[in-house]
């Protein structure tokens, strides 16, 4: 018995009040009738006044509501003292069992499960048990009791999953959970105990509350598997990446279907890993839904199948305001953006003296090859445009090196540019690579400099890239709502050879998507993520999971959500913001099937030898839960107030004249 509130308790002095009342009435000696008074003597005589209980009964019910009413107050909890684990002195042993996909290789979870049940029954007939299972999370399958055919009948529900198990952060779970369980305590570890389960320290399968670890391994064969280990679209169609692992040489057929048709079959031959392309394929607009499939059977089932969605969308215009449209630098920027076959972009040139500013609205950003050939009224409006959140990525050119400002930014350009030797070059100093938009790109520092602009950074800039010699070469300046970036170098591959550099590509690729402020929907999940519908800027909505079935009720289509991604295959996301699909898979470093090193294993169960049980027995939090009797107290006291009232009104009712005490 325990008390949410045990202070109202004290209200129970308040039986005290019944019996002071009951000793209220008083009554003297007993009368004589007499025929008259008056020849009697008068004297004095002290009367002693008698006090006594009355109405036991009444005076017992009236205790009784007092109490009951203090107790309900005081709100008590009942629970089963049969089901509350207690200190014993064989301690707690945890069976934790593998539920990823990795064990749901053909008989691997059903030797499993019998592993687990050995070590059940094996556990001294003191101890505490408890059924974990483990994939992405570690999980409770059952309460913690020394009842063993419970602990079985919850083994009996367990089911593989397509998650990955990461031992490290298993064992974190696990020594969170022993540090309240009664000591000591010995996990049971059933799994095959997969190499890449491995974390990267590996002091993170260390745990100080666990006084032992016992590894039970099902026995399987030497791993024989085939695996899809991507797929990823190419300018002309779809490569897919097939990986096989076993001794001998495996032959497979791989098939793929577009969008629920099929799009060709390919034979593949390992070990090993092989790429095959499949070209000339046609996207629909939109979302594309795009399955491969090995129809050879192998040790595992799960990782012979893939999902990927790739969208396919009409690439977005882009301007290139240029007083040369056949010039080096719409050469350079066109071919870089269009090298990527993901890009969405589409270059288009235009003569910078006579465009109409009026068109800015149609664009989410725009692209200037010399910042120089901007006259006021273009300036204007290009201010504006990016005050109201456009983008802007500005080069400098020759009419740039002439000019006193940087147009739009206001950079005051510091004297005539600078030109070195024939014989010297300047390099690059430093790259924020922090920076989301340098965070991709690499190579940087192999580009050499023969001229320069001196351009004089403001307070509200920000310098991503520097020269050697402190000058900027890349700055970020936010104005309104939108961005605009300025390269003080040209692009006419006479002032530096960035334009012919590999960075270059990836910069204005990366440049493109910082500025046009494009979300980017990831559209491929492993299983046992978690999916936030804010992924489009939807806080609700609805998700039908790939078997079709409604992942939320109706209450929570109105709440933000984040949806457990517990099925391979698509799922259909809707919200107010829009409509999108998504993939998972299998994490591929489940289909790596080799076990972990001996030596690693041994050293990994040696940690625990000796580790000495923290001192007494833990206390902790049962998982029964208990029993509110406040509603009964309450039904109880009903029934004696009512009780009460009637033998009050039998006892203390009014007498006739004659009636007698």
């Amino acid at each position: 018995m325990s008390f949410l509130a045990p202070l109202f308790l004290i209200g129970a002095l308040a039986v005290a009040m019944p019996f002071w009342l009951h000793r209220l009435q008083t009554q003297s000696s007993d009368r004589k009738p007499f025929s008259s008074a008056m020849l009697l003597e008068t004297t004095e005589q002290q009367v002693h006044v008698r006090k006594k209980l009355r109405y036991f009964v009444l005076l017992a019910l009236r205790v009784a509501l007092l109490a009951l009413l203090a107790l309900a107050f005081a709100k008590p909890l009942w629970t089963d003292p049969d089901t509350l684990p207690g200190p014993g002195p064989d301690g707690t042993h945890l069976i934790l069992v593998d539920t990823s996909a990795s064990m749901s290789r053909e008989g691997v979870f059903d030797a499993a499960l019998d592993l687990a049940r050995d070590a059940i029954d094996a556990a001294p007939a003191g101890a505490m048990l408890q059924v974990l299972a483990a994939s992405h999370n570690v999980r409770e399958v059952s309460r913690l009791s020394a009842d063993r055919s419970a602990q079985l009948a919850a083994l009996r529900t367990l089911r593989t999953e397509a998650a990955r198990l990461d031992f490290g952060l298993a064992m974190t779970a696990i020594d969170r959970l022993a540090e309240s369980l009664p000591a000591p305590v010995m996990l049971h570890f059933v799994s095959d105990l997969q190499d890449s389960g491995l974390p990267t320290r590996f002091s993170d399968l260390v745990s100080s509350h666990v006084a032992a670890l016992k590894t039970h391994v099902p026995l399987a064969a030497r791993p024989r598997n085939w695996s899809i280990d991507g797929i990823r679209p190419t300018a002309s169609g779809i490569d897919v990446v097939v990986n096989s692992a076993g001794e001998n040489e495996m032959t497979a057929i791989v098939a793929l279907t577009l969008n629920g048709v099929a799009a060709g079959t390919r034979n593949v031959r390992g070990p090993g890993t092989t790429t095959l392309s499949f070209p000339d394929l046609t996207f629909a607009t939109g979302d594309n839904r795009v399955r491969a499939d090995i129809v050879e059977a192998d040790d595992l089932a799960i990782d012979s199948s893939r999902f990927e969605v790739i969208r396919n969308e009409p690439p977005a215009p882009i301007p290139l305001l240029t007083a040369n449209s056949g010039g080096l630098p719409v050469t350079y920027l066109s071919a870089a953006l269009h090298s990527d076959p993901t890009s969405n972009w589409r270059v288009e040139p235009a003569d910078i003296g006579r465009f109409d500013s009026r068109t800015l609205t149609r664009y989410g950003w725009i692209i200037i090859d010399d910042a120089g050939s901007i006259d006021p009224e273009l300036e204007t409006a290009l201010t504006e445009f990016v005050e109201n959140g456009g983008g802007l990525l500005a080069f400098a050119g020759q009419r740039t090196a002439s000019a006193a400002r940087v147009p739009v930014l206001g950079n005051t350009i510091a004297g005539a540019s600078i030109g070195l030797g024939n014989d010297q070059f300047l390099s690059i100093g430093q790259v924020d690579t922090a920076h989301p938009l340098l965070s991709g790109t690499d190579g940087w520092y192999s580009v050499r400099l023969s001229r320069t602009i001196p351009v004089e950074a403001r307070f509200d800039d920000e310098v991503l890239i520097r020269l050697e010699n402190d000058e900027p070469f890349l700055i970020e300046r936010r104005i309104g709502r939108g961005r605009a970036l300025f390269v003080t170098g040209g692009l006419e591959n006479q002032w530096n050879d960035l334009p012919v550099r590999p960075v270059f590509v990836t910069f204005a690729v990366e440049a493109a998507r910082y500025l046009s402020g494009a979300e980017q929907i990831e559209r491929s999940f492993a299983a046992g993520a978690a999916l936030p519908l804010t992924l489009v800027g939807g806080t609700s909505g609805q998700v039908i999971d790939p078997d079709g079935e409604n992942v939320l009720s109706l209450a929570d289509t109105t709440r933000a959500q984040r949806i457990q991604l517990d099925k391979t295959g698509f799922y259909e996301v809707y919200t107010s913001q829009g409509n999108y699909t998504v993939a998972v898979n299998p994490d591929p470093r489940e289909s790596e099937l080799m076990a972990i090193a001996a030596e690693t294993l041994q050293r990994w169960v040696d940690t625990f030898s000796g580790t000495d049980p923290p001192a007494g027995t833990a206390s902790f939090e049962t998982t029964t839960e208990p029993v509110e009797l406040w509603h009964a107290l309450l039904f109880i006291l009903a029934l004696v107030l009512i009780a009460e009232s009637v033998l009050a009104n039998v006892y203390l009712a009014p007498r006739t004249s004659g009636g007698s005490n």
